[in-house]
C-alpha cells in the first residue's frame, strides 16, 4: 500500500509538472500576442534611456546566453540538502513586446544546461538539462524587468541508496521561478531571482529502491547578454 502510493504521488508530480508548464506556455503566448510596436512608434520623441535599452534587449527573435549560479536549499528532507546549481542557459524570445497594462511583455523560451556540486547530502552533484518558457513583465520607463518562469527536463546523479534520497541515477525535473531583470547597459544584463526544484525518478526506481522526491529553494543571480 504504502509503495503503490509513493509511485503514484511521483507520477502525479511529475503529470502536473508538464501539465503546468505547458498551460504556462499557452498563457503567455496568448498574454503577448497584441504587438505595441506602433504605440512605441507614435512616442518615439519620448523614449527614455530606460526605454531604449529595453527595445536593445527585448523583441522577437532576440537570442541570449546567460550564465546564472543558485544556492537551493532542501524542504522538508532529512538529509538537508545544500547545492550549488551552476547553468548556462540561451534564450529565444518569440515575439515583440505586446499588451498594455499589467501584463505588457513578451515570451521567451529558455534552454539550459545544469551541474550542481552538492555541498551537504548523500549525493556529490546532480546534473542535466532543463527547458522551459519565461514571460518578461516590459513597463514602459521602470529600472527593471520582472519575469516568471518554469523548465522541465532531467537529472543525473550519483544515487547512493540512502534514506529519503533518489533511489537511481537517472531523475526527472522541474523548476519554477521568478525575479528581476536589471539591464545594466545595451544588450547586458543582470537578474536577481528566487527558484524552485523538484527532483525525482516519477518512481522508477520502486519498489526495488525508494524514491523521495527532492524539494529545494533559493536565491539565484545571473548575468544575461542579448544577440
Amino acid at each position: 500500500m504504502i509503495t503503490l502510493r509513493r509511485k503514484s504521488g511521483g507520477k502525479t508530480s511529475l503529470v502536473l509538472a508538464l501539465f503546468l508548464v505547458t498551460s504556462w506556455s499557452l498563457i503567455t503566448s496568448c498574454w503577448s500576442g497584441v504587438a505595441v510596436k506602433e504605440s512605441t512608434t507614435a512616442s518615439s520623441t519620448q523614449i527614455t534611456d530606460t526605454d531604449s535599452i529595453q527595445n536593445s534587449l527585448f523583441g522577437e527573435d532576440v537570442v541570449s546566453l546567460s550564465a546564472e549560479t543558485a544556492g537551493l536549499f532542501s524542504i522538508n528532507n532529512s538529509n538537508n540538502y545544500r547545492y550549488l546549481p551552476q547553468l548556462i542557459t540561451v534564450g529565444w524570445q518569440l515575439d515583440e513586446i505586446g499588451n498594455e497594462g499589467w501584463n505588457r511583455g513578451n515570451t521567451e523560451f529558455l534552454f539550459s544546461g545544469m551541474y550542481a556540486p552538492v555541498i551537504h547530502g548523500p549525493n556529490p552533484w546532480f546534473t542535466g538539462g532543463l527547458f522551459g518558457p519565461r514571460y518578461n513583465f516590459i513597463q514602459e520607463g521602470w529600472p527593471v524587468v520582472p519575469y516568471l518562469e518554469s523548465r522541465v527536463g532531467f537529472m543525473f546523479t550519483d544515487a547512493t541508496g540512502a534514506p529519503n534520497s533518489q533511489g537511481q541515477d537517472f531523475c526527472f525535473s522541474f523548476t519554477v521561478g521568478t525575479g528581476v531583470r536589471i539591464p545594466v547597459m545595451q544588450q547586458l544584463s543582470v537578474n536577481l531571482g528566487i527558484l524552485y526544484q523538484h527532483i525525482s525518478n516519477g518512481g522508477l526506481s520502486e519498489p526495488d529502491h525508494e524514491n523521495v522526491g527532492l524539494d529545494s529553494i533559493g536565491p539565484t543571480l545571473s548575468v544575461t547578454w542579448a544577440f
